[in-house]
């Protein structure tokens, strides 16, 4: 393989830094294979290149892929995310995806964090103590000590459930960009 060849492989690697090394070997090792296969069909460098088409864009499709095939989340994933918008130049890219992926790992988050807030409130007022940093406002109305365990448990399964919905649109919203472009 010559160093245009090379040279090539290696800025798709480093367009899919945020991907698992397996990922990314696999990918990496597929593309060598395609690549070879046709120079030893007699096809040129350059042709090569203009069928595969530019690296950040192939890097891209197969970025999109890895992040769609479950939706299930990790913190890797979350990562690629960010590295697959910062590969678009929409504004969808840039603004929707860092924004609906962000909200719906907070929300994840508070979905957890609120119950045990509720829990510590609860248990507080049961010994005689009032934690005043653990609140609940909903405008003018704040629920006695006793309300809050219950009130916080349906606030944190909402939150929880709403983050997962945006989870799961962030990746079908991936798949339906991806899918615009084909792999080799």
């Amino acid at each position: 393989m010559d160093k245009i060849m090379n040279d090539y492989l290696m800025e798709i690697e480093n367009y899919l830094k945020s991907m698992s090394d397996s990922e990314r070997i696999d990918i990496l090792k597929e593309i060598k294979s395609v690549i070879l296969e046709l120079q030893n069909n007699g096809v040129s460098t350059e042709q090569i290149i203009e069928r595969l088409g530019n690296p950040k864009e192939l890097a891209k499709v197969y970025l999109g892929k890895a992040i769609s095939m479950n939706s299930k989340f990790s913190w890797r994933k979350f990562g690629a995310i960010f590295a697959l918008c910062n590969s678009f130049v929409s504004v969808s890219g840039m603004l929707l995806l860092p924004f609906i992926s962000t909200l719906s790992i907070a929300l994840m988050i508070g979905g957890v964090i609120t119950p045990i807030g509720g829990i510590l409130k609860f248990v507080g007022q049961h010994m005689g103590f009032d934690i005043g940093g653990i609140t609940i406002e909903m405008g003018a109305f704040t629920p006695s000590p006793m309300y809050s365990l219950p009130i916080s448990i349906v606030i944190g399964v909402l939150m929880f459930w709403f983050g997962k919905v945006l989870w799961k649109l962030t990746i079908k919203y991936i798949q339906a960009i991806s899918q615009k472009k084909k792999l080799i």
